[in-house]
């Protein structure tokens, strides 16, 4: 044991080869991999990694890249249809077309075929899990797999790995409500797990299943049982944020703000602007995907009505040149590095979208918030953050938004020191752990590796059929035994009663 042990070793020790598909054309979803790809090749692993954000950094010279930037075109126009991304009922329907396509162009990518067609193996597969059709690369290369998140998992994700799960305790990532569910909501829960487990997921899957029948012929696997063959799952979650929930051992979590990188230096005009700002500094971003040149008419003019009227200068991340207003107290500029903004001492608050990297970077570098969720997790984020006090929710989606809400957000959450001492206190807690969460997922890639899979590991739950599962045929049995007992009771009083009137009718009869 002792030898096969040093001989794996030897051999992960000369550099694994590792396939990694990340595929969502989503920057946030990106960078929170970046550390995880670096630190694979540092440690001498030969990573080839399929993305549509590329590191490039030419001192990774193990990294290898497959550029996949033209699936922005596909993704970015689902976010004309905002009021649709918001509806938990109606997200799949406009995620699943564009993710579709997007696996289609990998399938279809040149570097991708000639990958396939040239004699690479690889020891193991890691893959984003919005897109479990990519396991099938398990298939071709005859190696593990593992599912990579860059949030917590869907349902569908914790389910095929063996995690328990329920819709009230554990309510799906798009519904806008997280913990203490009214009435309504748990109803809404479970409809939506319903509604996604036994129509949503029966007919993507169907069209999953009949595309790899095309590119990997009829015989390919099904996702259904391409999931159940995965290892480990990596989640880039964190109880102390996202609360505790029931895993198994192939489940990790690595949340704990891994992509937060080392200081740089500011652009000369950013640096001057936040250092003069000796009142204090708002920093308005609404992210990478929500684009503030985007807002409706009438929520810009309460949101640059509110940010004038501030005591405080605000920077705001704006992706045009044509602004309607210039309030004299606002800055603004069409890219900020973000983590370097709120790393300075005069940033008092963050309005944010709530994205989970926005969230995790506010957090780590004790900035309370505003927040105005639109769409996906980010209401969920926002009543976790606002379970923690952390920050205060504008629901702009469903409520809108005025002056004085915003204004009057932003005001309490500077002049509170509640707020910045409980992010303080929460980012604490997030970052002591025993080891970061980039060397969680290399050392359990790592094992997964040696060991050529985790399957040990593989909750047993996923053998039971749901009937054993709920023990609906142990309940059976004994309602049918009691039952039975009942019954047999209830004839044998029947019988004395007959008996007992039969003789107390003989006796009358006597008399």
């Amino acid at each position: 044991m002792l030898v096969i042990t040093f001989l794996n070793l030897l051999a992960l020790s000369s550099g694994a080869r590792i396939l990694g598909i990340v595929p969502t054309p989503c920057y946030s979803h990106q960078t929170a991999f970046w550390p995880i790809w670096k630190e694979l090749a540092s440690k001498g692993h030969n990573v080839t990694l399929i993305t549509p954000n590329p590191i490039n950094d030419p001192k990774l010279s193990n990294l290898i890249e497959i550029n996949t930037h033209e699936t922005y075109k596909i993704w970015r126009p689902m976010y004309g249809d905002m009021k649709s991304l918001h509806d938990p009922f109606k997200v799949n329907e406009i995620l699943f077309p564009a993710i579709h396509t997007i696996s289609q162009y990998i399938f279809d990518n040149k570097e991708v075929k000639a990958l396939m067609g040239n004699d690479s193996t690889f020891d193991l597969v890691i893959v984003e899990s919005l897109f479990p059709e990519m396991l099938i690369f398990g298939e071709v290369y005859k190696c593990p797999t593992v599912f990579l998140s860059s949030f917590g998992g869907l349902n569908r994700i914790h389910e095929s790995i063996g995690n328990p799960i329920h819709p009230i305790v554990y309510p799906e990532l798009p519904l806008p409500f997280y913990t203490d569910l009214t009435f309504k909501e748990r109803i809404t829960s479970v409809l939506f797990y319903l509604n996604d487990k036994f129509g949503f997921l029966r007919r993507s899957y169907e069209m999953k299943n009949n595309m790899l029948k095309k590119y990997f012929g009829e015989n390919a696997p099904t996702v259904t049982q391409l999931s159940d063959k995965v290892s480990m799952t990596f989640l880039n979650v964190h109880p102390a944020l996202d609360g505790v929930r029931l895993i198994g051992q192939n489940t990790i979590n690595f949340g704990g703000m891994i992509h937060i990188r080392k200081p740089q230096p500011l652009p000369k005009d950013l640096k001057e602007f936040l250092d003069e700002s000796k009142e204090g500094v708002v920093y308005f971003s609404l992210g990478s995907n929500v684009r503030s040149a985007d807002l409706k008419q009438e929520e810009f003019e309460a949101i640059v009505q509110a940010l004038s009227e501030l005591p405080y200068k605000v920077l705001w991340k704006y992706e045009s040149e044509d602004i309607p207003k210039k309030p004299k107290n606002v800055k603004f500029v069409k890219w900020t590095p973000q983590q370097d903004v709120l790393r300075h001492p005069n940033v008092r608050a963050f309005v944010t979208q709530v994205g989970l990297q926005s969230l995790d970077e506010a957090i780590y570098f004790h900035v309370p918030m505003v927040m105005l969720p639109f769409y996906g997790d980010q209401e969920q984020n926002a009543k976790k953050a606002e379970l923690k006090k952390i920050g205060k929710a504008i629901y702009i989606m469903k409520d809108g938004i005025t002056k004085d809400q915003l204004r009057n957000s932003i005001i309490e959450v500077i002049e509170d020191p509640s707020y910045r001492t409980n992010v303080k206190y929460l980012a604490e807690l997030i970052l002591d752990e025993p080891m970061s969460g980039v060397d969680k997922v290399i050392w359990w890639s790592e094992y997964v590796i040696r060991h050529k899979g985790a399957r040990h590991l593989r909750n047993h739950i996923l053998d039971i059929p749901l009937y054993q599962y709920f023990m609906l045929d142990v309940i059976a049995f004994f309602v049918s035994v009691l039952t039975t007992l009942l019954v047999l009771v209830w004839i044998a009083c029947r019988m004395i009663w007959n008996c007992t009137f039969a003789i107390e009718s003989d006796k009358i009869k006597e008399e």
